[in-house]
């Protein structure tokens, strides 16, 4: 018996920590080649636009910093966009029942800021393509 009930623990944690995973910012991430055709408010607005667009709710801090929050049903997610005409960075700020423990966090955080990174490289990218 004692030995069921120790396999049963050892599969919760191993069930647990699958969901788990390390907190992946975006830093320094570059800009195509062709976004320094855009001025920093042109690459403001197509952040903010991206953002937007997946239902982040973004806060304008100050120039080229901008805070964006996620927040599907019961969780939320904050991050910190910092950018110029070259690179952009988003690093997690806060975040509500992502099992958030310092180091690790939901996997579904990773996949969301991810999600966001190529989102806005290919918005900027398709914005300076516009560009004269």
């Amino acid at each position: 018996m004692r030995s069921l009930k120790l396999a049963s623990v050892f599969l919760v944690v191993a069930v647990l920590s699958a969901c788990a995973a390390g907190v992946q910012n975006v830093s320094k991430e570059p800009f195509p080649a062709n976004a320094s055709k855009l001025s920093l408010a042109e690459i403001e607005e197509t952040i903010v636009e991206t953002a937007t667009s997946r239902e982040w709710i973004v806060q304008r801090e100050g120039q080229g910093h901008l805070t964006a929050t996620y927040a599907p049903r019961t969780h939320s997610a904050t991050v910190t966009i910092y950018f110029d005409q070259k690179q952009f960075s988003i690093v997690y700020a806060d975040s509500t029942n992502l099992q958030y423990n310092g180091k690790t966090i939901h996997r579904n955080y990773n996949r969301w800021v991810n999600t966001l990174k190529q989102d806005i490289l290919r918005a900027v990218s398709a914005r300076a393509a516009l560009a004269n």
